[in-house]
Protein backbone atom coordinates (compact mmCIF):
# COMPACT_ATOMS: atom_id res chain seq x y z
CA UNK A 1 0.00 0.00 0.00
CA UNK A 2 0.96 3.43 -0.85
CA UNK A 3 1.58 5.69 2.18
CA UNK A 4 0.54 9.67 2.01
CA UNK A 5 2.75 11.77 1.23
CA UNK A 6 4.69 14.28 3.27
CA UNK A 7 2.56 17.73 4.70
CA UNK A 8 2.22 20.19 2.59
CA UNK A 9 4.01 22.24 5.05
CA UNK A 10 7.49 20.26 4.98
CA UNK A 11 7.12 20.01 1.51
CA UNK A 12 7.10 23.58 1.00
CA UNK A 13 9.38 24.50 2.78
CA UNK A 14 11.97 21.95 1.57
CA UNK A 15 11.35 23.67 -1.80
CA UNK A 16 11.83 27.29 -0.94
CA UNK A 17 15.39 26.07 1.26
CA UNK A 18 18.52 25.92 -1.43
CA UNK A 19 16.15 24.62 -4.67
CA UNK A 20 15.00 21.28 -4.88
CA UNK A 21 15.90 19.41 -7.87
CA UNK A 22 16.07 16.49 -9.90
CA UNK A 23 19.54 15.13 -10.23
CA UNK A 24 20.45 14.48 -14.00
CA UNK A 25 20.84 10.85 -15.30
CA UNK A 26 23.92 11.42 -17.01
CA UNK A 27 26.84 10.49 -15.11
CA UNK A 28 25.65 8.29 -13.12
CA UNK A 29 28.38 6.73 -10.59
CA UNK A 30 28.49 2.93 -11.47
CA UNK A 31 25.82 0.79 -9.51
CA UNK A 32 23.78 3.68 -9.25
CA UNK A 33 20.46 3.85 -11.27
CA UNK A 34 17.39 6.22 -11.90
CA UNK A 35 15.73 4.42 -9.21
CA UNK A 36 18.28 5.11 -6.62
CA UNK A 37 17.68 9.28 -6.85
CA UNK A 38 15.98 11.11 -5.11
CA UNK A 39 12.80 12.92 -6.00
CA UNK A 40 13.92 16.30 -5.10
CA UNK A 41 16.56 17.18 -2.49
CA UNK A 42 17.89 20.20 -1.18
CA UNK A 43 20.51 22.05 0.85
CA UNK A 44 21.06 23.54 4.46
CA UNK A 45 17.27 22.35 4.97
CA UNK A 46 15.87 23.91 8.16
CA UNK A 47 11.95 22.77 8.07
CA UNK A 48 9.37 23.16 10.47
CA UNK A 49 5.87 21.08 10.70
CA UNK A 50 2.12 21.58 12.13
CA UNK A 51 -1.40 20.39 12.54
CA UNK A 52 -3.95 22.78 13.52
CA UNK A 53 -1.47 25.22 14.19
CA UNK A 54 0.65 23.22 16.97
CA UNK A 55 4.09 22.43 16.06
CA UNK A 56 5.33 18.64 15.56
CA UNK A 57 8.43 18.83 14.34
CA UNK A 58 11.48 21.46 13.96
CA UNK A 59 14.23 20.11 12.06
CA UNK A 60 18.06 21.68 10.48
CA UNK A 61 19.85 19.13 8.05
CA UNK A 62 22.93 19.89 6.15
CA UNK A 63 20.59 17.90 3.29
CA UNK A 64 17.51 16.91 2.49
CA UNK A 65 16.58 13.92 -0.08
CA UNK A 66 13.03 13.00 -0.26
CA UNK A 67 11.95 9.45 -1.59
CA UNK A 68 8.27 9.27 -2.86
CA UNK A 69 8.59 5.28 -3.39
CA UNK A 70 5.97 2.48 -2.11
CA UNK A 71 7.44 3.42 1.48
CA UNK A 72 7.96 7.09 0.88
CA UNK A 73 10.56 8.90 3.53
CA UNK A 74 12.60 11.62 3.78
CA UNK A 75 16.20 11.51 4.35
CA UNK A 76 18.21 14.06 6.30
CA UNK A 77 22.22 13.98 6.91
CA UNK A 78 25.18 14.64 5.13
CA UNK A 79 25.09 14.75 1.02
CA UNK A 80 26.53 12.15 -0.84
CA UNK A 81 30.50 12.49 -0.35
CA UNK A 82 30.35 14.96 1.99
CA UNK A 83 32.30 13.51 4.94
CA UNK A 84 32.29 16.65 7.32
CA UNK A 85 28.51 17.83 7.59
CA UNK A 86 26.87 18.61 10.84
CA UNK A 87 24.11 16.41 12.29
CA UNK A 88 21.09 16.45 12.20
CA UNK A 89 18.68 18.68 14.78
CA UNK A 90 15.31 17.87 15.46
CA UNK A 91 12.97 19.43 18.08
CA UNK A 92 9.67 17.13 19.08
CA UNK A 93 6.59 18.37 20.30
CA UNK A 94 3.45 16.61 21.72
CA UNK A 95 -0.30 16.76 20.43
CA UNK A 96 -0.84 20.05 21.88
CA UNK A 97 2.58 21.75 20.42
CA UNK A 98 4.76 21.88 23.69
CA UNK A 99 8.20 20.78 23.49
CA UNK A 100 9.03 17.44 24.70
CA UNK A 101 12.47 16.45 23.87
CA UNK A 102 14.72 16.31 21.25
CA UNK A 103 17.14 14.17 18.63
CA UNK A 104 20.45 14.80 17.19
CA UNK A 105 21.86 12.35 14.81
CA UNK A 106 24.18 11.97 11.92
CA UNK A 107 21.46 10.63 9.16
CA UNK A 108 17.49 11.09 9.75
CA UNK A 109 14.92 9.27 7.90
CA UNK A 110 11.41 10.42 8.49
CA UNK A 111 8.02 8.20 7.24
CA UNK A 112 4.68 8.48 7.58
CA UNK A 113 4.65 12.15 7.47
CA UNK A 114 6.82 12.61 10.00
CA UNK A 115 5.18 10.08 12.78
CA UNK A 116 8.28 7.79 12.89
CA UNK A 117 11.83 8.88 12.76
CA UNK A 118 14.82 6.75 12.89
CA UNK A 119 18.49 8.64 13.73
CA UNK A 120 21.73 6.66 13.35
CA UNK A 121 25.08 7.55 13.97
CA UNK A 122 26.34 8.85 17.65
CA UNK A 123 22.20 9.40 18.00
CA UNK A 124 21.15 11.00 21.10
CA UNK A 125 17.64 11.72 22.43
CA UNK A 126 16.16 13.93 25.22
CA UNK A 127 12.81 13.68 26.73
CA UNK A 128 11.72 16.27 28.30
CA UNK A 129 9.82 16.68 32.19
CA UNK A 130 10.77 15.58 35.86
CA UNK A 131 11.21 12.43 34.86
CA UNK A 132 13.16 12.74 31.45
CA UNK A 133 16.33 11.21 30.40
CA UNK A 134 19.32 11.70 27.67
CA UNK A 135 19.87 8.16 25.79
CA UNK A 136 22.87 7.87 23.45
CA UNK A 137 22.70 4.69 21.09
CA UNK A 138 23.71 3.51 17.72
CA UNK A 139 20.33 3.58 16.71
CA UNK A 140 16.98 5.72 18.15
CA UNK A 141 13.06 5.55 16.73
CA UNK A 142 11.01 8.15 18.09
CA UNK A 143 6.96 6.99 17.23
CA UNK A 144 4.47 8.55 19.23
CA UNK A 145 5.76 9.37 22.56
CA UNK A 146 8.09 6.59 22.85
CA UNK A 147 11.96 6.50 22.17
CA UNK A 148 13.32 2.91 21.48
CA UNK A 149 17.33 3.23 21.37
CA UNK A 150 19.22 0.17 20.27
CA UNK A 151 22.68 -0.78 20.10
CA UNK A 152 24.80 0.23 23.00
CA UNK A 153 22.83 2.21 25.14
CA UNK A 154 23.31 4.44 28.10
CA UNK A 155 20.58 6.43 29.54
CA UNK A 156 20.56 8.20 32.08
CA UNK A 157 17.21 8.79 33.81
CA UNK A 158 16.47 12.30 35.73
CA UNK A 159 13.76 11.57 37.82
CA UNK A 160 13.11 9.42 41.77
CA UNK A 161 16.59 10.20 42.52
CA UNK A 162 17.95 9.12 39.18
CA UNK A 163 19.63 5.84 37.22
CA UNK A 164 22.07 5.37 34.48
CA UNK A 165 21.06 3.02 32.43
CA UNK A 166 23.38 0.28 29.81
CA UNK A 167 21.32 -2.53 28.03
CA UNK A 168 21.11 -3.68 23.91
CA UNK A 169 17.87 -1.87 23.84
CA UNK A 170 16.11 0.52 25.76
CA UNK A 171 12.81 1.94 25.25
CA UNK A 172 11.59 5.37 27.12
CA UNK A 173 8.08 6.43 27.69
CA UNK A 174 6.37 9.64 27.59
CA UNK A 175 7.87 10.93 31.25
CA UNK A 176 10.72 8.78 31.56
CA UNK A 177 9.34 5.46 32.37
CA UNK A 178 12.05 3.03 30.50
CA UNK A 179 12.07 -0.04 29.78
CA UNK A 180 15.67 -1.70 29.11
CA UNK A 181 16.10 -5.51 28.22
CA UNK A 182 18.50 -7.80 26.42
CA UNK A 183 20.64 -7.91 29.72
CA UNK A 184 20.27 -4.68 31.28
CA UNK A 185 22.94 -2.77 33.88
CA UNK A 186 21.34 -0.18 35.79
CA UNK A 187 23.42 2.11 38.53
CA UNK A 188 20.48 3.29 41.03
CA UNK A 189 21.34 7.16 42.40
CA UNK A 190 19.64 8.64 45.02
CA UNK A 191 19.58 6.32 48.65
CA UNK A 192 20.27 3.14 47.25
CA UNK A 193 24.06 3.51 45.55
CA UNK A 194 23.47 0.34 43.92
CA UNK A 195 24.76 -1.64 40.98
CA UNK A 196 21.38 -3.82 39.53
CA UNK A 197 21.59 -6.31 36.87
CA UNK A 198 19.27 -8.11 35.37
CA UNK A 199 17.98 -9.27 31.72
CA UNK A 200 15.37 -6.74 32.29
CA UNK A 201 14.89 -3.36 34.32
CA UNK A 202 11.64 -1.00 33.97
CA UNK A 203 10.45 1.88 35.71
CA UNK A 204 10.19 5.08 36.29
CA UNK A 205 9.93 7.95 39.35
CA UNK A 206 11.87 5.98 41.37
CA UNK A 207 10.56 2.79 41.62
CA UNK A 208 11.96 0.36 39.71
CA UNK A 209 11.24 -3.76 38.91
CA UNK A 210 14.18 -6.17 37.75
CA UNK A 211 13.26 -10.08 36.29
CA UNK A 212 15.27 -12.47 35.52
CA UNK A 213 18.50 -13.47 36.85
CA UNK A 214 18.54 -10.39 39.16
CA UNK A 215 21.80 -9.73 40.74
CA UNK A 216 21.96 -6.23 43.24
CA UNK A 217 25.42 -5.26 44.58
CA UNK A 218 25.34 -2.60 47.20
CA UNK A 219 28.14 0.40 47.53
CA UNK A 220 29.42 -1.83 50.86
CA UNK A 221 29.60 -5.19 48.75
CA UNK A 222 26.34 -7.14 49.61
CA UNK A 223 25.08 -9.15 47.35
CA UNK A 224 21.22 -9.47 46.41
CA UNK A 225 20.81 -12.26 43.75
CA UNK A 226 16.78 -13.18 42.84
CA UNK A 227 14.26 -13.72 39.96
CA UNK A 228 12.66 -10.11 40.99
CA UNK A 229 13.58 -7.27 43.26
CA UNK A 230 12.04 -4.08 43.39
CA UNK A 231 13.47 -0.83 44.79
CA UNK A 232 11.42 2.27 45.65
CA UNK A 233 13.04 5.07 46.39
CA UNK A 234 10.43 6.58 48.43
CA UNK A 235 10.42 4.21 50.58
CA UNK A 236 13.92 3.45 50.27
CA UNK A 237 13.38 -0.22 50.68
CA UNK A 238 14.83 -3.72 47.64
CA UNK A 239 12.22 -6.15 48.05
CA UNK A 240 12.34 -9.74 46.66
CA UNK A 241 9.01 -11.54 46.44
CA UNK A 242 10.16 -14.91 45.88
CA UNK A 243 13.35 -16.84 46.73
CA UNK A 244 16.19 -14.99 47.10
CA UNK A 245 20.02 -15.42 48.48
CA UNK A 246 21.83 -12.93 50.06
CA UNK A 247 25.55 -12.77 50.91
CA UNK A 248 27.41 -9.82 52.98
CA UNK A 249 30.53 -9.48 55.36
CA UNK A 250 29.77 -12.19 57.20
CA UNK A 251 26.17 -13.19 56.51
CA UNK A 252 24.67 -15.92 54.38
CA UNK A 253 20.89 -15.91 53.98
CA UNK A 254 18.60 -18.18 51.39
CA UNK A 255 15.23 -17.59 52.04
CA UNK A 256 11.58 -16.01 50.77
CA UNK A 257 10.32 -12.35 50.56
CA UNK A 258 13.71 -10.71 51.57
CA UNK A 259 12.92 -6.84 52.45
CA UNK A 260 15.72 -4.96 53.05
CA UNK A 261 17.33 -1.22 53.85
CA UNK A 262 18.83 0.65 50.32
CA UNK A 263 22.82 -0.35 51.75
CA UNK A 264 21.26 -3.77 51.94
CA UNK A 265 22.81 -3.91 55.70
CA UNK A 266 19.27 -4.41 57.65
CA UNK A 267 16.97 -6.65 56.34
CA UNK A 268 13.83 -9.33 56.99
CA UNK A 269 12.46 -12.17 55.27
CA UNK A 270 9.11 -14.30 56.11
CA UNK A 271 10.75 -18.25 55.31
CA UNK A 272 14.36 -19.50 55.31
CA UNK A 273 14.87 -22.24 52.88
CA UNK A 274 17.79 -24.04 54.21
CA UNK A 275 20.98 -21.71 54.88
CA UNK A 276 21.39 -18.92 57.36
CA UNK A 277 24.80 -17.71 58.75
CA UNK A 278 25.96 -14.87 60.25
CA UNK A 279 28.63 -13.57 62.39
CA UNK A 280 28.84 -11.67 64.99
Amino acid sequence: MRRSPLPLVLLAVALVVGGCTRRAVEGLPPGVSVEDLPDSESWNASLRTSADGRSQLEIDAPYLARYDRDTAYVYLGPAPGDTAATPVSIRLFDAEGAARGAVRAREVRLFDNGARVEAEGQARATVSGADGAVIDAARLTVEGTNVTASGGVRAEVLGGGGARVRAPRVTIREGGAFTASGGAEVELSGRAQATVRARTVSGGSGRYEAVGGVRVVSSGGRTLVAERVIWSESAGRFSAPGAFSFDGPGERVRGVGLSATADLSRYSFRNATGEIEVSE
